[in-house]
């Protein structure tokens, strides 16, 4: 599904002729029509795998019912910590806590008269679901610090990439939430099950990138429908829209191929989509074919892999351990993932590390020794994206996470990887494993961030503005077991360079280091900035619209 700029249909949005698709949409005409008249549409659940579209196809039924004049408010409940759950669904008063120095309303009373769409709700903490119910059932929200309640009206679409039925039958998820939010439940197909819809999905999204940028028409090759049309697409239509806004940036030619696609391993068999016995694969089987086409092409690179799979270093580790695969001359159990986020903070300072035993051979009390495997340090030039939310505080930074969910998919699309996650900031690095172009895919990169953070500031006043800087040194890195990890005290220093960068340059520029600088020149236009960057060095601003010259 994508985006149209077709106008007088908000379903036509609503892309493909796959039968799922039809299907979906007459559903949702249907619900429509039978609200004709009404105040409000019965609560929605959408469900479907990360990456299908719940939220475009919220927005849409939000613009075919009742409420469309009214307004659209959407909350990620996966990112809201638990702390801030109750002030961002309802609101605080003044001294409600620290630093609550003003009151602010929750999503309740901004969606009044609206919708308000709660994404990922099977993952909402067990104390929230308790005071959403009682929300939704008495329509009446209390601010944090308030002593009395508000009345509020809004329509409830939730969405979900879990089994939420199954989720309340195993108590994992309050069974009298789930039947409350379900009153009508629709489901988003896969992409791997849309058939030719890939192919007109893929071409509305490079046309549409191509415009937006400024670039020159590009159309794709009969070889590259043939790949896209059997690749496995494991973020599904996100996944697709961020690979060919990215062919779009980094392809100069006008018929785009198969390798300019740079897809990982495709279905089992690697052909078109799957028909007879085989397209019967359950989607665990399905999951565990694409990890081990993914791990052997990798040479089992668990970084790698998860990069080409468009999920995270956690899960490949979580897969591994649940289809219970083994790297050749390694114990047949690997590691269990790490628990927590997948990524340090940025501020976090590399502490004195207890000795891996497994790392130096020694016997561990869960199983025999490993194979001693020797650390080996390279050298290599790399580029550092960073970016700050600006004025964001620690404590209030749910504005912040909505944004920084879509860099990290953006990061995976152009071949960078997350070095650094912070409530205020993250820092990335490009070319850590050997790949052309690293310093044009960083910034061209920068640039579909910043875009992305424009158009998010104009649909939510609660996203902060943020600060980008390129820079671009030779490092070393260490190649261990699990991937390729960065030299700490570099790292350190390049995030000391590029804060002082991006203060220098100021909101609104994506401010590039002198070495960066000259290995963008070719590609980009850059101007000088009059204010000294840090120990007084140059800063250039990369320009965000039109960053690629068109020769």
């Amino acid at each position: 599904m994508v985006p149209s700029d077709r106008a007088g249909d908000p379903l036509a949005e609503l892309m493909g002729e796959s039968a799922a698709v039809v299907a979906l949409r007459a559903q949702v005409r249907r619900l429509v029509q039978m609200q004709f008249g009404a105040r409000r549409l019965p609560a929605i659940l959408l469900v479907g795998e990360t990456g299908t579209g719940k939220g475009l196809l919220a927005r849409a039924i939000h613009r075919a019912g009742p409420r469309a004049a009214g307004p659209f408010q959407a909350i990620n409940c996966a990112a809201l910590p638990e702390h801030l759950v109750e002030a961002e669904l309802f609101g605080f008063e003044p001294g409600a806590f620290t630093d609550a120095r003003r009151a602010k309303p929750g999503l309740f009373q901004t969606a009044h008269g609206g919708t308000l769409f709660l994404d990922e709700i099977g993952l909402l903490h067990e104390a929230a679901q308790a005071k959403l119910l009682t929300a939704i059932e008495e329509r009446v929200v209390r601010r944090l610090g308030a002593t009395r309640g508000e009345a509020v009206d809004v329509s409830i679409i939730a969405a979900s990439n879990l089994d939420l039925e199954a989720a309340a039958r195993d108590r994992r998820f309050r069974e009298d939430l789930y039947h409350r939010l379900a009153v009508v439940k629709l489901t988003l197909p896969p992409l791997r099950e849309r058939g030719g819809d890939i192919l007109v999905l893929a071409a509305a999204f490079l046309e549409r990138a191509c415009r937006e940028y400024g670039l020159p028409p590009k159309t794709l090759d009969a070889d590259a429908r043939a790949r896209l049309r059997a690749y496995a697409w494991p973020g599904n239509v996100r996944e697709l829209a961020n690979v060919m806004e990215r062919v779009a940036l980094l392809t100069d030619a006008a018929v785009v191929s198969a390798r300019m696609l740079e897809l990982g391993p495709g279905r089992a068999g690697g052909g078109a989509p799957a028909t007879g016995v085989s397209a019967l694969l359950t989607s665990d089987e399905v999951a565990r074919e694409q990890l081990v086409a993914a791990l052997e092409e990798t040479g089992w690179n668990i970084s790698v892999t998860a990069r080409r799979l468009g999920i995270t270093r956690n899960t490949v580790r979580a897969r591994i351990a649940r289809f219970d695969l083994r790297s050749p001359g390694l114990p047949p159990h690997p590691d269990p993932p790490e628990p927590g986020p997948a990524e340090p903070a940025l501020a976090a300072e590399p502490g004195p590390a207890a000795p891996d035993r497994q790392a130096t051979g020694e016997a561990t009390a869960t199983g025999p020794r490993r194979p001693v495997r020797p650390l080996r340090w390279v050298s290599r030039r790399v580029t550092f994206l960073r970016v700050r939310a600006v004025g964001q505080r620690r404590d209030d930074s749910y504005g912040w996470s909505r944004l920084a969910e879509s860099f990290v998919d953006k990061l995976d699309a152009f071949g960078g990887r997350l070095a650094g996650l912070s409530p205020t900031g993250l820092l990335a690095v490009f070319g850590a494993e050997p790949m052309e172009d690293v310093s044009r895919r960083a910034a061209h990169a920068a640039v579909v961030m910043a875009s992305a953070a424009e158009r998010a500031r104009r649909e939510s006043p609660e996203v902060p503005p943020v600060r980008l800087a390129l820079h671009s040194d030779q490092v070393d890195l260490a190649e261990t077991r699990e991937g390729i990890e960065i030299d700490s005290d570099a790292q350190r220093r390049a995030l000391e360079w590029l804060d002082g960068l991006s203060a220098a340059a100021g909101d609104g520029a994506i401010a590039v280091s002198e070495a960066a600088a000259a290995l963008l020149a070719r590609h980009f236009e850059l101007t000088r900035v009059s204010a000294p960057g840090p120990a007084g060095s140059v800063v250039h601003a990369l320009r965000r619209q039109f960053a690629d010259r068109i020769p």
